[in-house]
């Protein structure tokens, strides 16, 4: 029989049935290698060897075949001498190809060199043995005394080239990286930034100076800007913006002769000094040198650049053009080295006519915050960008796909969904589009509230997700083979995962996709989570429902146990942000059907579970520190004490858990840039602010408003003197859809408050509006010692008028 799985190089044939059966403690099988092995390949049979032992009770020992004597049935593991006298020739196999092919009672494992027997050792021990590596913690190794193997004549290779996760952990939420690189080479994924160590089995395949948006490391605004301002961008105000370190503000020229002859000189420089740290460690080259747009929106408007975007339809024809050049100037000294440029932002549709050259990478991105992450790409709401890597693979000889697997949303706020239903479409979508390089952008954060990023900034990245350790797992085993089934490998995930509570979570996977399969708002990087219809009081009491049956299957305290309450962790994060706004709805004589401090009891519970299992004491101290601002403000959000005594339903806070998640924005005073700041007299510890540029934004009268009404001018000597939170009003409004509480004239800092509205456009629904916030500095207080600062906390909507408040 052979299997086609296209580009999924695969021949098998089925014949008889070849066995290990342990005789008395020992196996009839020896692990054979070659006298001389490459490293990787002796690690191979090293692991080849343990897992066996593991699953067998049994040695099947490593022996170089110099030293067999006698008849041995033996596993050939590398560049044996026997795999050659077989027929094979591991010199004409990729680097990442792989034989397995039964000989008799033999069996033989190679591949090419560096990755390919290891890889079917990996592959050997998944498909015939049964092991598996769903995460860094959790591995599957049945127990069987005896093994039988088909024959088989296997040979494979991943059909993605470079298979990339970025699955970056924050500062706060350290891994052990040692766990989390071998469970990565076991599941085939081959980023150079995540591995080494003991094994040194990859090198780098992207060179110097950086794996993208690179335009500022090759064209430096230190050294050209002063002297050269035309080398750099110009903007719609006739102005020359400069970049720096990949972020911006500015691009360069494209079509400018020098940058072109500066850029070409610099990637030789980048080339030849790789290539020497790479004789040096021992290891191949480079193959790709990244040379691609700043990470801004920006482009030139230049005539020339300018031109060919008329005449291409965009601004990927003065990208491709450029390209070209380099790519072609390249070419001559380094044959083997490929130029890679992104498709990104205002260049992700490819030009009418130009076509990239056949030794230039497209590396396509599936920008968030346009797609709909939970919606494959062949979905019709995501047409635009199913027709974009479509044209690009039409017209690039080499593809590559950086693909968001994050919303990166605006809201600090837990959203119970999942991305299960789009890996296997999107993958196959992507090797049918001849995709070669595929890498999945992501981050880890399971708790629901702000952490410091590597700048020590207070920032909040995707908090929620169900199912994450699923995806990245269901994406390991696609990116070899994008053409296999997804419910075999979800049924092995899930048994593995869950163990005897897998039937349960099972049904909660299928409720969840269910309900987003329902869901008529899309899942962008803009999406309030509380305007997703599913997320009402009927899908926390199904799901928690579900959650109770499948922890009364498992051990508590077990690996098991600790999954589910992680996926739990989710939703019941979601459940206590969304309270107050739930229980606005339940009719006036009912109550919750949850009790709320057993839900933020058992939030607790778990929550220090999982820090206690998977993290460091250092990293637990942080979380702790969160868990306990973040759950005195559920129990008590410390209400004015003039507003204590109203009906709940009278009162709406909005305070860090509805801010919109903060950006950095470029504004006529320079780069600002917005996010949380641990603070004791805040409203749950955390309050929002800004990095302005120049003092000159803190001389300037502060304003509020709500959305488009007449605006309110906060003037210096009305700023309370004592430097802590005060309540500001704004006034009187009928809150309606779409409605906005702001702050700066720009509008950057806001709230969005229509989760009050009615629904009817023209209902009356007056409240008044109150804004919390915070001068610091002597730009607001006289004889500060204090760094200038505004800082906001809460907004709040009160239906009546309350004599005495705020002041």
């Amino acid at each position: 029989m052979i299997c086609n799985f296209k580009k999924f190089m695969l021949i098998m044939f089925l014949s008889v049935f070849a066995l290990i059966i342990p005789r008395e403690g020992k196996s009839q099988y020896t692990i054979v290698q070659a006298d001389q092995p490459a490293k990787l390949d002796k690690f191979a049979a090293q692991e080849l060897f343990g897992y066996l032992f593991r699953v067998t009770g049994t040695s099947c020992w490593v022996k170089s075949e110099s030293a067999l004597s006698g008849k041995v049935v033996g596993i050939y593991v590398g560049a044996t001498k026997f795999a050659a006298t077989n027929g094979i020739n591991v010199a004409q196999l990729g680097e990442q190809e792989w034989i397995i092919r039964s000989v008799g009672k033999n069996i033989i494992i190679t591949g090419g060199r560096p990755l390919g027997t290891l890889y079917g050792v990996y592959e050997f021990l998944e498909n015939q043995v049964g092991c598996h590596w769903l995460d860094p913690y959790t591995e599957v190794v049945p127990s069987k005394p005896a093994l039988a193997f088909t024959n088989l004549n296997i040979r494979a290779k991943p059909v993605f080239w470079q298979r990339h996760f970025g699955i970056a952990a924050h500062q706060v939420n350290p891994v052990d990286h040692e766990k989390r690189n071998i469970c990565y080479l076991r599941n085939k994924v081959n980023d150079a930034d995540y591995f080494g160590g003991s094994t040194d089995a990859f090198y780098r395949v992207t060179g110097s100076p950086a794996s993208c948006h690179s335009f500022s490391y090759y064209v430096k605004a230190s050294r050209w800007f002063e002297s050269h301002p035309e080398y750099f961008e110009l903007n719609d105000k006739g102005q020359r913006v400069p970049a720096y370190d990949g972020e911006g503000p500015g691009q360069i020229c494209l079509t400018h002769p020098d940058v072109r002859l500066i850029v070409l000189e610099e990637l030789r420089n980048y080339i030849a000094k790789d290539r020497v740290t790479a004789a040096e460690n021992g290891c191949p080259p480079p193959r790709i040198y990244d040379i691609s747009q700043n990470d801004q929106d920006a482009h030139c408007l230049c005539k020339k650049c300018q031109a060919i975007v008329v005449r291409e339809g965009g601004e990927s024809g003065p990208l491709v053009d450029f390209i070209n050049v380099i790519a072609e100037g390249i070419e001559k000294d380094y044959p083997d080295v490929l130029i890679q440029t992104f498709a990104y932002n205002q260049t992700q549709t490819p030009p009418k006519k130009l076509k990239p050259r056949h030794n230039v990478i497209i590396r396509w991105c599936d920008k968030f915050g346009i797609s709909d992450l939970v919606r494959p790409l062949n979905h019709p709401c995501n047409a635009k960008h199913y027709n974009q890597i479509r044209a690009w693979g039409n017209i690039a000889s080499h593809v590559a796909v950086w693909d968001y697997w994050i919303t990166y949303g605006r809201y600090s706020f837990p959203v119970p969904y999942c991305m299960i239903q789009c890996i296997g479409p999107d993958l196959k979508l992507f090797a049918d589009a001849h995709v070669e390089i595929l890498y999945c952008e992501e981050e880890e954060e399971s708790l629901c509230a702000p952490a410091k990023n590597d700048l020590g900034k207070v920032e909040c990245h995707e908090p929620g997700e169900n199912f994450k350790n699923l995806k990245y797992w269901l994406g390991y085993k696609l990116a070899v083979n994008p053409y296999q089934p997804t419910e075999p490998l979800i049924k092995v995930f899930m048994d593995g995962y869950y163990g005897a509570a897998s039937p349960k979570m099972n049904e909660y996977l299928n409720y969840l996709q269910g309900l987003i399969g329902k869901e008529p708002s899309t899942m962008m990087v803009q999406t309030a989570p509380h305007k997703l219809k599913y997320l009402d009081l009927n899908f926390f009491v199904t799901a928690e429902k579900i959650f109770d049956s499948a922890e009364a299957l498992v051990k508590p305290g077990s690996l098991q146990a600790l999954h589910i309450q992680k996926e739990r962790l989710i939703v019941e994060a979601a459940l206590l942000y969304l309270w107050p706004w739930l229980e606005r709805n339940v009719p006036l004589n009912a109550k919750m059907p949850f009790d709320h401090e057993t839900v933020i009891r058992r939030y607790e519970t778990n929550l220090r579970a999982q820090s206690d299992a998977f993290y460091s004491p250092s990293a637990r101290a942080v979380r702790e520190d969160k868990l306990v601002k973040l759950t005195d403000l559920f129990r008590n959000p410390k209400l004015p004490e003039k507003l204590r005594n109203l009906p709940p339903r009278d009162v709406a806070d909005f305070n860090w858990l509805t801010f919109l998640f903060p950006w950095t924005w470029h504004t006529p005073e320079g780069q600002q840039r917005f996010h949380y700041v641990a603070d004791e007299d805040a409203c749950g510890g955390w309050a929002m602010t800004f990095d302005a540029e120049n003092d000159d934004v803190y001389k300037k009268p502060f304003v509020v408003g709500v959305t488009d009404n007449e605006p309110v001018i906060i003037k210096h000597k009305d700023i309370v003197q004592d430097e802590k939170f005060n309540f500001y009003e704004i006034g009187k409004f009928n809150i309606k859809k779409g409605d906005v509480v702001w702050a700066r004239a720009d509008k950057l800092l806001r709230v969005p408050v229509d989760r009050l509205a009615k629904k009817s456009p023209n209902a009356l629904n007056k409240w008044n509006v109150y804004i919390s916030l915070k001068f610091k500095g002597p730009a607001y207080v006289k004889n500060s010692s204090q760094l200038n600062g505004i800082f906001m906390d809460r907004v709040l909507l009160v239906r009546r008028n309350i004599a005495g408040f705020p002041r």
